[in-house]
């Protein structure tokens, strides 16, 4: 008799952040992949500065396998082209695709790692 191993469902990982929705000054819903995501967009619209959360802006990037990927910038500033993306908790894995995205394309990415560093933002951060 053959052994046939069992194929089940994949688990589900559990997201370490919050997702929520975000209500932007022209009245419409977005989603957030965290809290902090929500600070970040509260801190632009208070800011002043137009942004966009769009899954089809995409940068490539090299996993550590060498294997290519494609990263979702969480914010795209277009009147700046500059990249937010905000960031609470580093993993090697983590550290690695950043450093890959910022090799394999030419743009400014601002990286936010704290709730103080999202709230104290600032325009000349950003120009």
């Amino acid at each position: 008799m053959a052994y046939k191993k069992r194929r089940g469902k994949k688990k589900k990982f559990k997201l370490w952040s919050k997702q929520s929705d975000y209500i932007t000054v022209e009245g419409t819903t977005v989603s957030m992949d965290s809290t902090w995501e929500v600070a970040c967009a509260k801190r632009l619209d208070e800011l002043e500065v137009r942004w966009i959360r769009n899954p089809s802006i995409k940068l490539k990037y090299n996993t550590r396998g060498r294997r290519a990927r494609n990263y979702i910038p969480d914010f795209y500033l277009p009147d700046y082209d500059v990249y937010i993306e905000v960031k609470g908790y580093w993993t090697e894995a983590a550290r690695h695709k950043m450093k890959s995205v910022q090799a394999l394309n030419p743009v400014r990415i601002i990286i936010l790692e704290s709730l103080s560093e999202i709230k104290n933002m600032s325009i000349n951060q950003i120009v």
